[in-house]
């Protein structure tokens, strides 16, 4: 059986990770920096790639924020508080990675090499 601290600790974790997805999303960095946002190479190229990427890759972070506290639950009840914590960086790392190759894509379909929107 899984403590209740245990869920506590994952909410906690989960509620984190929501509080970052929606500070991505509803308060996006203005300006190209190297502190906050999302940040390649293709990203920063000017501020359409910068805008384009960020906006893409926050709506994608808002959606698999929500996706883990079920994924917490789950591995919590089914395999206690270790395991939940092993899986939940398991899915939060690979979703990144994705959501990181899928805005890259995004910013290639729709931008050129220079950073011009393609027409």
């Amino acid at each position: 059986m899984t403590n209740p601290i245990d869920l506590l600790v994952l909410a906690a974790i989960c509620g984190l990770m929501l509080l970052v997805a929606g500070l991505t999303r509803y308060r996006p960095p203005q300006q190209i920096n190297w502190l906050y946002g999302y940040r390649t190479a293709r990203s920063m190229r000017n501020a359409a790639t910068w805008q384009a990427a960020n906006s893409y890759f926050a709506r994608y972070f808002w959606r698999l924020s929500w996706t883990l506290p079920v994924v917490a639950t789950a591995a919590a009840l089914l395999l206690g508080l270790p395991g939940a914590l092993l899986i939940l960086a398991v899915v939060l790392v690979a979703g990144l990675l994705f959501g990181a190759v899928r805005t890259e894509r995004h910013l290639q379909h729709h931008f050129d090499e220079q950073g011009q929107l393609r027409g």
